[in-house]
């Protein structure tokens, strides 16, 4: 049977990290050095997969959009041209 050893990351304390876990420190101050770096990082890989669903939520709305409506009809240029004389004028009161 393995043993698994836990992963580590091995981290140089300069002073642009040393001043972003003070500034961490003054939100979280009952956190630990490598506690705040968990914290950050998994916020970092959250907001990635974020935007990622988000990506993946408008592909899914094009995909559906040319569906309903046809690719030949959204890859028509001619269906891109809009000029003033078209269609019927509104006035307002």
């Amino acid at each position: 049977m393995s043993k698994s050893t836990p992963y580590a990351i091995r981290l140089s304390v300069t002073d642009d990290i040393r001043r972003a876990l003070s500034q961490a420190k003054k939100v979280y101050p009952t956190l630990s050095d490598p506690e705040i770096l968990k914290l950050g990082l998994s916020k970092i890989v959250r907001e990635s997969e974020r935007e990622n669903t988000v990506s993946n939520e408008r592909d899914v709305i094009r995909r559906m959009a040319a569906h309903s409506v046809g690719e030949d009809y959204l890859r028509d240029p001619a269906e891109d041209l809009y000029t003033s004389d078209m269609g019927k004028k509104v006035h307002f009161l």
